[in-house]
Protein backbone atom coordinates (compact mmCIF):
# COMPACT_ATOMS: atom_id res chain seq x y z
CA UNK A 1 0.00 0.00 0.00
CA UNK A 2 1.16 3.41 -1.22
CA UNK A 3 1.10 6.85 0.63
CA UNK A 4 -1.30 8.19 -2.82
CA UNK A 5 -3.69 5.18 -1.66
CA UNK A 6 -4.43 6.11 1.85
CA UNK A 7 -4.22 10.18 2.11
CA UNK A 8 -2.53 12.76 4.35
CA UNK A 9 -5.19 12.42 6.64
CA UNK A 10 -4.91 8.38 7.21
CA UNK A 11 -1.30 8.58 6.98
CA UNK A 12 -1.62 11.22 10.66
CA UNK A 13 -3.78 9.05 11.99
CA UNK A 14 -1.38 6.03 11.87
CA UNK A 15 1.06 8.19 12.80
CA UNK A 16 -0.88 9.39 16.20
CA UNK A 17 -1.58 5.70 16.73
CA UNK A 18 2.21 4.70 16.61
CA UNK A 19 3.26 8.07 19.43
CA UNK A 20 0.65 7.44 21.46
CA UNK A 21 0.10 10.01 24.42
CA UNK A 22 3.40 9.58 26.15
CA UNK A 23 3.56 11.94 29.09
CA UNK A 24 1.83 13.74 31.35
CA UNK A 25 2.86 16.92 29.98
CA UNK A 26 1.54 16.39 26.71
CA UNK A 27 -1.79 19.03 27.56
CA UNK A 28 -2.62 18.59 23.98
CA UNK A 29 -0.86 15.50 21.75
CA UNK A 30 -0.53 14.71 18.27
CA UNK A 31 -3.67 15.25 15.75
CA UNK A 32 -5.07 19.00 16.71
CA UNK A 33 -3.64 22.25 14.81
CA UNK A 34 -1.25 22.79 17.16
CA UNK A 35 0.83 20.59 20.72
CA UNK A 36 0.58 22.11 24.03
CA UNK A 37 3.14 21.09 26.40
CA UNK A 38 4.48 21.69 29.45
CA UNK A 39 8.13 22.96 30.28
CA UNK A 40 8.95 23.32 34.28
CA UNK A 41 9.29 27.31 35.19
CA UNK A 42 12.96 26.67 36.70
CA UNK A 43 13.91 25.41 33.05
CA UNK A 44 15.06 27.49 30.20
CA UNK A 45 14.04 26.17 26.92
CA UNK A 46 16.18 25.10 24.28
CA UNK A 47 15.10 24.98 20.41
CA UNK A 48 16.86 23.59 17.37
CA UNK A 49 16.21 21.87 14.47
CA UNK A 50 17.47 19.57 11.60
CA UNK A 51 16.82 18.51 7.94
CA UNK A 52 17.67 15.36 6.14
CA UNK A 53 17.28 15.29 2.06
CA UNK A 54 17.72 12.30 0.44
CA UNK A 55 20.89 12.03 -1.75
CA UNK A 56 22.36 14.99 0.45
CA UNK A 57 22.06 13.28 3.73
CA UNK A 58 21.55 9.85 2.75
CA UNK A 59 20.85 7.02 0.38
CA UNK A 60 17.83 5.18 0.60
CA UNK A 61 19.72 1.63 -0.64
CA UNK A 62 22.62 1.75 2.26
CA UNK A 63 20.33 2.74 5.14
CA UNK A 64 17.52 1.59 6.43
CA UNK A 65 13.82 3.02 7.22
CA UNK A 66 14.53 2.44 11.11
CA UNK A 67 17.85 3.53 11.00
CA UNK A 68 17.13 6.61 9.11
CA UNK A 69 14.07 7.49 11.44
CA UNK A 70 16.40 6.82 14.68
CA UNK A 71 19.36 9.10 13.00
CA UNK A 72 17.17 12.29 11.92
CA UNK A 73 16.60 12.27 15.98
CA UNK A 74 20.15 11.72 17.11
CA UNK A 75 21.35 14.51 15.08
CA UNK A 76 18.81 17.03 16.57
CA UNK A 77 19.89 15.13 20.32
CA UNK A 78 23.40 16.27 19.60
CA UNK A 79 22.80 19.78 18.95
CA UNK A 80 21.29 19.38 22.56
CA UNK A 81 23.73 18.02 24.06
CA UNK A 82 25.88 21.12 22.91
CA UNK A 83 23.79 23.41 25.27
CA UNK A 84 24.22 20.85 28.14
CA UNK A 85 20.39 20.45 28.07
CA UNK A 86 17.81 17.09 27.71
CA UNK A 87 15.57 16.56 25.13
CA UNK A 88 11.73 17.39 25.81
CA UNK A 89 9.51 16.89 22.46
CA UNK A 90 9.90 16.71 18.69
CA UNK A 91 8.04 17.41 15.83
CA UNK A 92 8.80 15.61 12.58
CA UNK A 93 7.69 17.06 9.64
CA UNK A 94 8.29 15.00 6.22
CA UNK A 95 8.35 15.40 2.45
CA UNK A 96 7.12 12.45 1.01
CA UNK A 97 6.72 11.11 -2.75
CA UNK A 98 3.19 9.46 -3.07
CA UNK A 99 4.07 5.90 -4.36
CA UNK A 100 6.28 5.45 -1.09
CA UNK A 101 5.01 2.25 0.92
CA UNK A 102 2.99 2.89 3.89
CA UNK A 103 4.89 0.52 6.09
CA UNK A 104 8.40 2.22 4.85
CA UNK A 105 6.97 5.52 6.53
CA UNK A 106 5.82 3.54 10.09
CA UNK A 107 9.04 2.01 10.17
CA UNK A 108 10.71 5.28 10.13
CA UNK A 109 8.49 6.53 12.66
CA UNK A 110 9.38 3.38 15.38
CA UNK A 111 12.69 4.08 14.70
CA UNK A 112 12.27 7.82 15.53
CA UNK A 113 10.37 6.26 18.90
CA UNK A 114 12.56 3.80 19.83
CA UNK A 115 15.25 7.14 19.72
CA UNK A 116 12.53 8.84 22.29
CA UNK A 117 12.19 6.09 24.79
CA UNK A 118 16.24 5.52 25.05
CA UNK A 119 16.14 9.13 25.73
CA UNK A 120 13.34 9.87 27.26
CA UNK A 121 11.33 12.54 25.37
CA UNK A 122 8.07 12.66 23.63
CA UNK A 123 6.81 13.68 19.86
CA UNK A 124 4.52 15.61 19.74
CA UNK A 125 3.24 16.96 16.24
CA UNK A 126 4.40 17.55 13.02
CA UNK A 127 3.29 17.87 9.04
CA UNK A 128 3.55 15.75 6.02
CA UNK A 129 3.74 17.01 2.35
CA UNK A 130 4.14 15.89 -1.05
CA UNK A 131 7.36 15.75 -1.96
CA UNK A 132 7.64 14.91 -5.83
CA UNK A 133 11.22 13.77 -6.57
CA UNK A 134 12.44 12.47 -2.82
CA UNK A 135 12.43 11.49 0.92
CA UNK A 136 12.85 14.80 3.28
CA UNK A 137 12.91 14.66 6.98
CA UNK A 138 13.06 17.69 9.61
CA UNK A 139 12.88 17.37 12.63
CA UNK A 140 12.53 20.23 15.10
CA UNK A 141 13.18 19.69 19.21
CA UNK A 142 12.39 21.33 22.00
CA UNK A 143 14.73 21.01 24.83
CA UNK A 144 15.36 21.70 28.30
CA UNK A 145 17.84 22.82 30.84
CA UNK A 146 18.64 24.61 34.14
CA UNK A 147 18.52 28.05 34.35
CA UNK A 148 22.08 29.31 34.19
CA UNK A 149 23.15 25.91 32.81
CA UNK A 150 23.59 26.22 29.10
CA UNK A 151 26.85 26.17 27.53
CA UNK A 152 27.15 28.07 24.35
CA UNK A 153 30.06 28.70 21.99
CA UNK A 154 31.01 31.98 22.94
CA UNK A 155 32.73 31.17 26.16
CA UNK A 156 35.94 29.62 25.61
CA UNK A 157 38.96 31.48 27.16
CA UNK A 158 42.30 32.25 26.51
CA UNK A 159 44.51 29.54 28.09
CA UNK A 160 41.92 26.90 28.21
CA UNK A 161 42.83 23.10 27.61
CA UNK A 162 40.65 21.81 24.23
CA UNK A 163 39.07 18.33 24.99
CA UNK A 164 37.11 16.10 22.92
CA UNK A 165 35.01 12.65 23.47
CA UNK A 166 35.64 9.33 21.34
CA UNK A 167 37.26 9.10 18.31
CA UNK A 168 37.44 11.35 15.09
CA UNK A 169 36.87 10.61 11.64
CA UNK A 170 34.68 7.16 11.76
CA UNK A 171 31.45 8.38 10.20
CA UNK A 172 33.32 9.81 7.14
CA UNK A 173 35.49 6.64 6.64
CA UNK A 174 31.98 4.39 6.95
CA UNK A 175 30.17 6.80 4.21
CA UNK A 176 33.50 6.39 2.06
CA UNK A 177 33.17 2.41 2.44
CA UNK A 178 29.15 2.82 1.78
CA UNK A 179 29.86 5.20 -1.57
CA UNK A 180 32.88 3.39 -2.88
CA UNK A 181 34.11 -0.12 -3.96
CA UNK A 182 36.95 -0.75 -1.17
CA UNK A 183 38.76 -3.75 -0.14
CA UNK A 184 37.81 -3.54 3.23
CA UNK A 185 34.20 -3.32 5.77
CA UNK A 186 33.96 -2.23 8.48
CA UNK A 187 30.98 -2.75 10.62
CA UNK A 188 31.63 -0.06 13.34
CA UNK A 189 32.37 2.74 10.75
CA UNK A 190 29.21 2.29 9.17
CA UNK A 191 27.29 2.36 12.34
CA UNK A 192 29.17 5.46 13.25
CA UNK A 193 27.58 6.77 10.23
CA UNK A 194 24.46 5.73 10.17
CA UNK A 195 23.52 5.28 14.20
CA UNK A 196 25.66 8.36 15.50
CA UNK A 197 25.67 8.40 19.54
CA UNK A 198 24.71 11.95 21.00
CA UNK A 199 26.99 13.15 23.70
CA UNK A 200 24.76 14.45 26.28
CA UNK A 201 25.42 12.85 29.59
CA UNK A 202 28.86 13.21 28.81
CA UNK A 203 28.19 17.60 28.01
CA UNK A 204 26.26 17.72 30.98
CA UNK A 205 29.14 16.05 33.01
CA UNK A 206 31.34 18.55 31.53
CA UNK A 207 29.68 21.42 32.62
CA UNK A 208 28.69 20.40 35.93
CA UNK A 209 32.52 20.16 36.33
CA UNK A 210 33.33 23.43 34.84
CA UNK A 211 33.85 22.96 31.01
CA UNK A 212 33.43 26.46 29.13
CA UNK A 213 32.48 26.38 25.49
CA UNK A 214 30.69 23.39 24.03
CA UNK A 215 29.73 21.97 20.40
CA UNK A 216 29.14 19.03 18.80
CA UNK A 217 31.12 17.86 15.77
CA UNK A 218 29.02 17.66 13.30
CA UNK A 219 30.63 19.69 10.82
CA UNK A 220 33.99 18.59 11.18
CA UNK A 221 36.51 19.50 14.25
CA UNK A 222 37.87 21.83 11.94
CA UNK A 223 34.71 23.65 11.45
CA UNK A 224 33.78 23.38 15.22
CA UNK A 225 37.06 24.63 16.13
CA UNK A 226 36.34 27.94 14.09
CA UNK A 227 33.01 28.23 15.30
CA UNK A 228 34.05 28.66 19.11
CA UNK A 229 37.12 30.67 17.60
CA UNK A 230 34.97 33.04 16.28
CA UNK A 231 32.33 33.27 18.52
CA UNK A 232 34.73 33.73 21.82
CA UNK A 233 36.97 36.17 19.75
CA UNK A 234 40.19 33.78 20.48
CA UNK A 235 42.64 31.59 18.40
CA UNK A 236 43.51 27.95 18.67
CA UNK A 237 46.21 25.35 18.31
CA UNK A 238 44.97 22.13 17.50
CA UNK A 239 47.89 18.89 18.05
CA UNK A 240 47.88 16.55 15.26
CA UNK A 241 49.84 13.71 17.01
CA UNK A 242 46.67 14.16 20.01
CA UNK A 243 43.72 13.77 17.41
CA UNK A 244 42.30 10.56 18.40
CA UNK A 245 41.83 8.80 15.14
CA UNK A 246 41.38 5.09 14.72
CA UNK A 247 43.48 2.68 12.72
CA UNK A 248 40.52 1.30 10.98
CA UNK A 249 40.41 4.94 9.64
CA UNK A 250 43.85 5.02 8.80
CA UNK A 251 43.39 2.24 6.83
CA UNK A 252 40.50 3.74 5.02
CA UNK A 253 42.36 7.05 4.59
CA UNK A 254 44.95 4.94 2.88
CA UNK A 255 42.73 3.47 0.45
CA UNK A 256 41.32 6.79 -0.27
CA UNK A 257 44.42 8.42 -0.85
CA UNK A 258 43.61 11.09 1.96
CA UNK A 259 45.57 11.87 5.03
CA UNK A 260 43.82 10.45 8.30
CA UNK A 261 43.94 13.79 9.93
CA UNK A 262 41.34 14.79 6.65
CA UNK A 263 38.96 12.56 8.02
CA UNK A 264 39.04 13.79 11.51
CA UNK A 265 39.42 17.53 10.85
CA UNK A 266 37.17 17.83 7.90
CA UNK A 267 34.83 14.71 7.43
CA UNK A 268 31.73 15.28 9.77
CA UNK A 269 29.18 13.53 11.30
CA UNK A 270 31.12 12.25 14.12
CA UNK A 271 28.39 13.71 16.63
CA UNK A 272 31.10 14.40 19.53
CA UNK A 273 31.42 17.31 21.74
CA UNK A 274 34.74 19.02 21.34
CA UNK A 275 34.75 21.24 25.06
CA UNK A 276 37.31 24.50 26.22
CA UNK A 277 38.24 24.18 30.31
CA UNK A 278 40.88 26.16 32.29
CA UNK A 279 43.92 23.85 32.74
CA UNK A 280 43.55 23.19 36.23
CA UNK A 281 40.01 21.28 35.37
CA UNK A 282 41.10 19.15 32.72
CA UNK A 283 41.99 16.19 33.91
CA UNK A 284 38.93 16.13 36.46
CA UNK A 285 36.84 16.49 33.48
CA UNK A 286 38.59 14.01 31.37
CA UNK A 287 38.06 11.61 35.05
CA UNK A 288 34.69 12.10 35.33
CA UNK A 289 33.49 11.55 31.88
CA UNK A 290 35.63 8.46 31.70
CA UNK A 291 34.49 7.45 34.62
CA UNK A 292 30.91 8.12 34.42
CA UNK A 293 29.88 7.05 30.72
CA UNK A 294 33.10 4.76 29.76
CA UNK A 295 33.68 7.57 27.02
CA UNK A 296 37.45 8.37 26.14
CA UNK A 297 38.30 11.57 26.13
CA UNK A 298 41.27 13.48 24.98
CA UNK A 299 43.17 16.57 25.42
CA UNK A 300 44.06 17.86 21.88
CA UNK A 301 44.67 21.58 21.73
CA UNK A 302 44.63 25.02 23.77
CA UNK A 303 42.80 28.18 23.31
CA UNK A 304 45.10 31.32 22.09
CA UNK A 305 45.01 35.17 21.44
CA UNK A 306 43.04 35.49 18.78
CA UNK A 307 45.86 37.27 16.72
CA UNK A 308 47.68 34.00 16.77
CA UNK A 309 45.33 32.06 14.55
CA UNK A 310 43.79 28.90 14.25
CA UNK A 311 46.02 26.10 13.58
CA UNK A 312 46.81 22.58 13.44
CA UNK A 313 50.25 21.65 15.07
CA UNK A 314 51.53 19.07 12.77
CA UNK A 315 53.70 16.13 13.84
CA UNK A 316 56.97 17.82 11.72
CA UNK A 317 55.85 20.58 14.54
CA UNK A 318 54.86 22.84 11.74
CA UNK A 319 51.99 25.37 11.85
CA UNK A 320 49.09 24.76 8.99
CA UNK A 321 45.96 26.52 9.03
CA UNK A 322 42.63 24.70 10.01
CA UNK A 323 40.52 24.92 7.14
CA UNK A 324 36.30 25.60 7.19
CA UNK A 325 34.44 22.21 8.23
CA UNK A 326 31.35 20.97 6.21
CA UNK A 327 29.56 23.56 4.69
CA UNK A 328 26.80 23.11 2.59
CA UNK A 329 27.04 24.47 -1.12
CA UNK A 330 30.79 23.94 -1.36
CA UNK A 331 32.36 22.20 -3.08
CA UNK A 332 34.86 19.03 -2.05
CA UNK A 333 32.82 18.51 1.02
CA UNK A 334 32.37 15.11 1.99
CA UNK A 335 28.47 13.74 0.77
CA UNK A 336 26.39 11.12 -0.18
CA UNK A 337 27.20 12.03 -3.97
Amino acid sequence: MYIEDIGEIELIKKISNLAGVQNKDIIVPIGDDAAVVNIPSDYNTVLTTDILIEGVHFELTKISAYQLGRKSMLVNISDIAAMSAMPAYALISMGVMPKTEVEFIEEIYRGMLNVAKEYNFSIVGGDTALSPHSLIINVAMVGKVESNFATKRSDAKVGDKILVTGSLGASSAGLFLLSYKSAITDNNLISALLEPTPRLKEARIAKTCGAHAIEDVSDGLAGEIRHICDASKVGAAIYEKSLPIPETVEEVASIAKKAPKDFALYGGEDYEIVLTVSPEDAEEIIRCIESKTGTTVKLIGEVLEKEEGIYLLTKEGSKEPLLEGYEHFKKGCFNWK
